[in-house]
């Protein structure tokens, strides 16, 4: 084999040895490019359903929101309702007649007078039991009273007294229960 010989089949070599090199390269990147590009699209439908699944608490989140503004706001009317319904008790008390007046009367001092005890009632009121003594300390009521108590049965604290144990009834009864 001659010098040039040699030269040509070294020269031959070396280019399938490029060629080789450049084909294992050109498969290295291809290949490299491709797994980019699927870990990209991994990375994307990743963040597009951690998207979705945000959308979906956040919608979630407004939804019962808006379910807890509905409820209060229910609640609200009804307990005005049912406000409404003990102001229009506590007018009906204020102007009640010479009846009403005595069964109330009567049954505040059965509950807590005892024997000795005094009543008064309410200067608005004495029209319906003239023979009781008449107190201005309250507007409308009664007073029962000893040397070692006083219990002030006024308009208002009758009516709170009964607002407890009579709310679920005046809800039921006004369907707002």
């Amino acid at each position: 084999m001659t010098e040039q010989d040699l030269t040509k089949k070294i020269l031959r070599n070396a280019k399938q040895h490029a060629q080789e090199l450049v084909t294992t390269a050109e498969q290295r990147a291809a290949e490299q490019i491709a797994d980019a590009q699927a870990q990209a699209e991994k990375r994307r439908a990743t963040a597009l359903a951690q998207g979705k699944a945000n959308l979906a608490y956040r919608k979630e989140q407004q939804q019962r929101a808006y379910e807890v503004t509905r409820i209060k706001a229910e609640i609200n009317t009804k307990q005005a309702w049912v406000t409404r319904a003990f102001d229009m008790a506590r007018e009906k008390l204020i102007h009640a007649d010479d009846h009403e007046i005595q069964v109330i009367v009567q049954a505040y001092s059965k509950k807590y007078a005892q024997a000795g005890d005094k009543i008064l009632i309410a200067q608005n009121w004495a029209h319906a039991l003239p023979d009781l003594p008449v107190t201005t300390a309250i507007d409308s009521g009664i007073i029962i009273e000893n040397e070692t108590y006083r219990i002030e049965l006024d308009i208002d604290s009758i009516l709170a007294e009964l607002k407890d144990p009579l709310t679920p009834t005046v809800a039921e009864i006004l369907g707002v229960l």
